[in-house]
């Protein structure tokens, strides 16, 4: 039997791809990844529509777009991909009223993804509802994603703490 003992992988132009620390944890640090939020309303405000999540927090390989609100893949492979954001019923923020209902896509290419869609929809009373969606989605190398809030309003405040986030990372 052999044994391979190595502790960096790299490409032949130097770019670590992989380390493997004493322990025999792994870490992939040119991994695509990715994490941006709709940031810095005035109060309560809603958006709807395609999303641009202006704020990065990280973006590994720089394959997410703060101005069209696109992720783009950098290579063909299987990502992992999140959305979640509270709902609003309009442009100010307002709590959702009975039987509105809010719903996300993730949209490949401009079109909306089978069976990539979440909804929201309360009876009773006002509500501002958590939407999430999560998928893992197969993408050619320059396939994008964006994420399309198609009733309703994606809400975030002056605080924060409520900002809508679009994340993934290449799988593999």
């Amino acid at each position: 039997m052999s044994k391979l003992q190595v502790e960096t992988i790299s490409h032949t132009n130097n770019t670590t791809a992989q380390t493997i620390d004493s322990t025999g944890r792994i870490l992939t640090p040119a991994r695509p990844a990715f994490r941006a939020r709709i940031a810095g309303g005035t109060g309560g405000t809603g958006v709807n529509g395609t999303l641009v999540f202006e704020t990065e927090d990280f973006d590994i390989g720089g394959n997410y777009n703060t101005s069209n609100g696109r992720f783009t893949a950098p290579l063909t492979g299987l990502y992992w991909l999140s959305f979640d954001s509270l709902t609003a019923t309009d442009t100010s923020g307002s709590s959702n009223a009975t039987t509105d209902v809010a719903h996300v896509d993730f949209q490949k290419n401009g079109t909306s993804v089978e069976g990539a869609r979440s909804y929201a929809y309360h009876v009773g009373g006002n509500w501002q509802a958590h939407l999430v969606r999560t998928d893992i989605l197969s993408l050619s190398a320059n396939d994008y994603i964006t994420v399309y809030f198609g009733s309703e309003h994606a809400y975030f405040d002056n605080a924060s703490s409520y900002d809508p986030v679009f994340q993934g990372y290449l799988i593999g």
